[in-house]
């Protein structure tokens, strides 16, 4: 496992621009939704009635905004703005992750940025695919895990103890979340490299063991400077703290490549003894 990850960091250093491109396209994101909150909520919080005043102004500012949610047109445009951007990076992300595995395929054999740009337009639409699957797949358990998540909720308004019983199905959904994408990236590795599904998802069944490994191994990473960043800006908050809010997007980025770059060692080290 330590030799497939250091391999797929190999494979980082020569894709480097990709981390960069990962890196802006998640701040984009990340400014919209703060500059859409920031509009839509801080306006909103001034307005809330402070400690001096009695109940009944906390009462009324309730009332107003429970008015105001069902009759308030700008409520409408922030929720079309929202829906309007998620759709947009539904249909930018799988074509990003299209490039990302052309260019691990062509690593040796094609200039980075040309790669990169030709696997967009040569798998985009496949990948789009495999992403909708994906997603439809993610949500499917939806179903059956909010009708018995609904009354620990309620219940947790009363007394907070009730949120532990939350915490079955919220590993349950993310170990379900983590098989699911990496049985989609084998799948999508496979058919850009020219494989069959089939072959690429018994890749990941003999490899699986250390396909968790990396996952926990760089997934502690993450973890970790994001611990290690939130404390630094609790202590000391001012510019310091939103030049380390910007880095870890770029964090998150480079081991997300890393990652992917990694599995694909994996992948490959498989299908060649295959």
């Amino acid at each position: 496992m330590r030799t497939v990850i250091k391999e797929g960091w190999a494979l980082v250093r020569i894709q480097f621009y990709i981390v960069i491109i990962l890196f802006l396209y998640r701040l984009l994101w990340g400014v919209f939704l703060y500059r859409l909150v920031q509009s839509a909520v801080t306006p909103l919080l001034l307005r809330y009635p402070d400690q001096g005043h009695n109940e009944l102004g906390q009462t009324l500012f309730w009332l107003e905004s429970q008015i105001a949610l069902m009759d308030n047109r700008e409520v409408h445009i922030y929720l079309w703005l929202l829906l309007g951007a998620t759709v947009l990076r539904i249909l930018i992300t799988p074509f990003i992750r299209a490039g990302i595995y052309q260019s691990l395929h062509t690593h040796t054999t094609e200039p980075q940025s040309l790669s990169f740009f030709r696997g967009m337009k040569r798998h985009g639409l496949s990948s789009m695919l495999y992403y909708i699957v994906e997603l439809g797949l993610l949500l499917l358990p939806a179903i059956w895990v909010i009708p018995r998540l609904y009354p620990i909720a309620a219940g947790a308004l009363q007394s907070p103890s009730y949120l532990l019983h939350i915490l079955p199905y919220a590993v349950g959904w993310i170990a379900y979340g983590w098989f699911i994408r990496q049985c989609i990236l084998y799948m999508q590795l496979g058919t850009v490299g020219g494989h069959t599904i089939l072959s690429s998802l018994l890749a990941f069944f003999r490899q699986i063991l250390p396909s968790v490994g990396i996952s926990l191994s760089l997934g502690a990473c993450v973890l970790l400077v994001f611990g290690l960043f939130g404390t630094v800006a609790m202590i000391w908050t001012g510019m310091l703290a939103l030049i380390l809010q910007q880095s870890y997007h770029f964090v998150t980025s480079l081991v997300r490549l890393w990652h992917i770059s990694s599995q694909y060692q994996l992948w490959h080290s498989d299908i060649s003894r295959g």
